[in-house]
């Protein structure tokens, strides 16, 4: 008598993985192009220079912002000016960015530069958009 197939141990049920590492690569690419195209910092109204230029990305530079109340902040973090010199022996190389709004005290931007330059750091950019 012939055993029922039914009963075989080999009845196709195999799981194809190909389309769930698709999905995990999908999502993977997703956030790594998200993280690439956040701002770094908070978004400032900055003021206007004719003499404004674009520079070059680079990933060394320390970028700090002073929104219009003239609170410090490092990416959107609000940062004591006397934590600044912590931050900055973090990373010792490249420039720090300097954006302030359009709006913030002045006496908010003096600080801040009062502090960097006590610092030693003369590498300072202070961010404008072109007119």
């Amino acid at each position: 008598m012939e055993e029922p197939r039914f009963l075989d141990s080999d009845f196709g049920a195999d799981v194809d993985l190909t389309p769930l590492i698709d999905v995990v690569f999908m999502l993977l690419l997703f956030f790594i192009l998200a993280a690439t195209f956040s701002q770094p910092v908070l978004e400032v109204a900055l003021p206007a220079a004719g003499t404004a230029h674009r520079t070059e990305d680079d990933p060394d530079r320390l970028a700090l912002a002073i929104d219009a109340g003239g609170t410090l902040y490092h990416r959107d973090a609000p940062l004591a000016l006397d934590d600044l010199p912590a931050l900055l022996a973090k990373r010792p190389a490249g420039p720090v960015e300097l954006r302030v709004d359009r709006a913030a005290p002045f006496d908010a931007f003096v600080g801040a530069m009062d502090q960097l330059r006590a610092c030693g750091r003369s590498n300072v950019l202070i961010a404008a958009t072109s007119d």
